[in-house]
């Protein structure tokens, strides 16, 4: 029904449109003078006396969206009769027009005052939800609802749920003016009709973003206009992966009666980490009785990913020759931003899957920012390649393309080529369009890092045939933050934590705790990023599920006991 409202008040060609068009009560004037003075007059523009069973007039003070007071109508309006409702503190000549007293009129005027028909929303003054500050402008006067009279133009024969429009259908009269009693207006209007099913309900704002791993959203529902009942929504998903959202599944919403908006938190679980954006859409379905589903009955919510973990720079190995005969070489690269002192890192090599180094390289010297630090082969050709090193070392060359090669800062392993514990045979791995085996391989430009994951690694580099070199020229990020290293971090500090299992693995592991105790764990990437955080009770068994981590090296901090203890996490895919 409200839907006609406002096109019956635009013009009066619109009204051939309607064969028989309709009128209710609504409010003729309204007067907000000095001190009490204050009242609302009801103007019946039908053919008929009207019974005001099931009438309410409903006063929203300072754009509260809950009614301060509810004042239920009584008796009958005559056709073409006004119907006054007064405050009771009013002036006592005032007070003698009135046909009731209420605490209704005790409004302000920033104050919204609105007529109820049932379940409907019939007219109303001001807007519901908002505080315009002084007053809502009326015709030409800014603040045309405080200290003066409104009185309704004598052409109006029907009221309306949309202030926007009703703010140009009153004359505005000076302070403690009023015509209370003898409205003239139109008269032999039909009564409207009531339906309960002309609230419309939508989402408000229609989407929402989030970034990060767990959290919460606000998804807010509105009504288009007060309803006297309690109404009922149901909110499903329409698109989307419900896992992200707690593994939602369908809501029913209700609104309480005289209420317009419904705030639905939603919560947000193990969102992707440096992985995709995830989109998932939900829909209002399922009306309950009194509501249609208005237009805007999606609602969007994007889930972003946190910036790539690779945020941050370490060593890597920027180029690998594996040639003929003794030709090979391994190159590292030092992308950050200060020169990075060697002792404490080293090369080692895994001979045909064999979990243990065979053969390990302690480094030496400093790597200048940008720089490059060559290792050449003793028995490598002395024309073409050897005078391109910067040290020479038969143990941090001994590989053939079927050994894994490491690079290790202190206790943890900042880069991989191939796969330790893993022998692919004679050809060696893949990489790019060629193997680890009688190749050249140049990091890509834009790595800042290495990996300990050769899933990772496998895809960042440039394939060259045998006997090719650029050592000594590699080109890549320079000025990275150097990445926080924790070195010597093994699996217990004290004895807070008896193992951590399995190790690596693929983001869903189990701390077990050497006693049941209240802990903290936090889960730090390699950037000193919190990634994951949770804190629990009297248990000794902390199961942690994130299947959307990137590869790589992870540090699980737990307080427990008055004491802290640090486990290195591998996660690899």
């Amino acid at each position: 029904m409200k839907k006609i409202y406002a096109l019956l008040l635009l013009t009066t060609v619109t009204f051939s449109l309607y064969a028989g068009f309709c009128s209710n009560l609504f409010f003729s004037e309204y007067m907000k003078g000095s001190g009490n003075n204050k009242a609302l007059e009801i103007y019946n523009p039908t053919s008929s006396a009207i019974n005001m069973n099931g009438y309410r007039v409903l006063l929203f003070a300072n754009g509260n969206t809950n009614p301060s007071v509810n004042f239920i109508l009584s008796g009958s309006i005559a056709a073409g009769g006004n119907y006054v409702i007064m405050n009771s503190q009013a002036d006592s000549t005032l007070k003698l027009l009135a046909d009731t007293l209420s605490g209704v009129t005790a409004f302000t005027g920033n104050d919204a005052v609105v007529l109820i028909h049932g379940v409907d929303t019939i007219d109303l003054i001001g807007q519901v939800g908002v505080n315009p500050g002084t007053g809502w402008a009326v015709d030409t006067f800014t603040t045309g609802t405080s200290n003066h009279t409104l009185i309704r133009k004598s052409n109006i024969f029907l009221g309306s749920s949309n202030w926007s429009l009703n703010s140009s259908t009153w004359n505005v009269l000076p302070l403690d003016s009023n015509q209370l009693g003898s409205h003239t207006g139109p008269t032999g209007q039909s009564l409207c009709g009531t339906t309960a099913y002309d609230t419309l309900v939508t989402f408000s704002p229609v989407s929402a973003a989030f970034s990060g791993l767990n959290g919460a959203v606000n998804m807010d529902l509105a009504l288009n206009s007060i309803h006297a009942n309690a109404l009922t929504i149901d909110v499903e998903i329409l698109s989307g992966n419900a896992a992200f959202v707690n593994n939602y599944s369908t809501q029913s919403i209700s609104f309480s009666p005289n209420t317009l908006f419904k705030t639905m938190p939603l919560t947000i679980t193990n969102d992707t980490a440096g992985q995709l954006t995830h989109v998932i859409k939900f829909r209002l379905t399922n009306a309950g009785l009194g509501l249609k589903i208005g237009t805007d009955s999606i609602f969007t919510l994007t889930l972003t990913p946190f910036a790539a973990v690779d945020t941050c720079g370490s060593l890597f190995f920027s180029e690998y020759v594996e040639g003929s005969s003794n030709n090979k070489a391994l190159e590292i690269y030092n992308p950050t931003n200060a020169v990075v002192n060697l002792n404490g890192y080293k090369v080692q090599v895994y001979a045909n899957g064999n979990p243990n180094a065979g053969n390990t390289y302690n480094l030496v010297g400093t790597l200048a920012v940008g720089g490059t630090y060559v290792i050449v082969n003793p028995q490598a050709d002395s024309v073409t390649l050897k005078p391109l090193a910067d040290t020479i070392s038969g143990s941090a060359t001994a590989f053939n393309g079927n050994d894994a090669v490491a690079l290790i800062n202190g206790t943890d392993t900042i880069d991989v080529i191939g796969v330790i514990g893993v022998d692919p045979g004679t050809t060696g791995w893949t990489v790019g369009n060629g193997t680890t085996t009688n190749h050249t391989l140049v990091r890509n430009s834009t790595v800042k890092s290495g990996t300990k994951s050769w899933a990772v690694s496998a895809t960042q580099w440039n394939v060259f045939g045998v006997d090719t070199f650029f050592l000594g020229t590699h080109t890549g990020p320079t000025n990275i933050t150097p990445c926080v290293i924790y070195s010597g971090i093994n699996s217990v500090e004290t004895n807070n934590v008896a193992r951590v299992y399995p190790n690596p693995n693929n983001g869903k592991f189990v701390i077990e705790l050497t006693s049941a105790t209240e802990i903290e764990m936090n889960l730090y990437d390699m950037t000193g990023r919190v990634v994951y955080s949770t804190k629990q009770n009297s248990t000794n068994i902390i199961n942690v599920d994130l299947n959307n981590l990137n590869s790589g090296i992870y540090i699980a901090e737990i307080k427990a006991n008055n004491k802290v203890s640090r486990s290195r996490i591998s996660v690899q895919y």
